[in-house]
């Protein structure tokens, strides 16, 4: 029988693996920027939509990246280095779409992955939450309400 040794390992940390997990958030943000511009490539509405849906994800993003950061024994200056890095990243990368277009047809597959991506990180990581057993009704309630307030700002745009 094998006996696991993981306690032997648990402060076993590298602060490069946090740089680079940082900086994979990073690229992650720059390409959420990048939907906000091609979304406005297609209208007003849908890249105000695609920006609202994006702001308000990136926050998390952020207590990601520190969170990264400071558990691999990176330093809290650098932590916020990296922090407004990947704050940075999405306004450049929606800046980046000034530069060039794309077809229609690109636009309607990549828009469409994109919101697919989101609704399958909402569908695998949050719902599966809402239902474990230490969850609450508050947490339930907050997903009910944060549904119907998306629903009703995509009534206003």
């Amino acid at each position: 029988m094998h006996h696991a040794h993981e306690a032997d390992y648990a402060d076993h940390k590298h602060p490069q693996v946090g740089v680079f997990s940082a900086l994979a958030l990073a690229g992650h943000s720059f390409m959420d920027g990048m939907g906000i511009g091609l979304g406005f490539q297609v209208s007003p509405a849908t890249g105000l939509l695609v920006a609202i849906a994006v702001i308000s994800h990136d926050f998390t993003d952020g207590m990601n990246t520190v969170t990264l950061m400071l558990n691999h024994k990176n330093t809290v200056r650098r932590s916020l280095k990296f922090l407004l890095l990947d704050a940075l990243m999405p306004v450049i990368g929606a800046v980046s779409t000034l530069f060039f277009t794309v077809s229609p047809h690109f636009l309607i597959w990549y828009l469409g992955f994109f919101a697919g991506f989101l609704l399958y990180i909402g569908v695998s990581d949050i719902l599966p939450e809402a239902h474990s057993k230490h969850s609450s009704f508050k947490l339930i309630g907050l997903t009910v309400l944060g549904t119907a307030l998306i629903f009703v700002i995509t009534r206003l745009v």
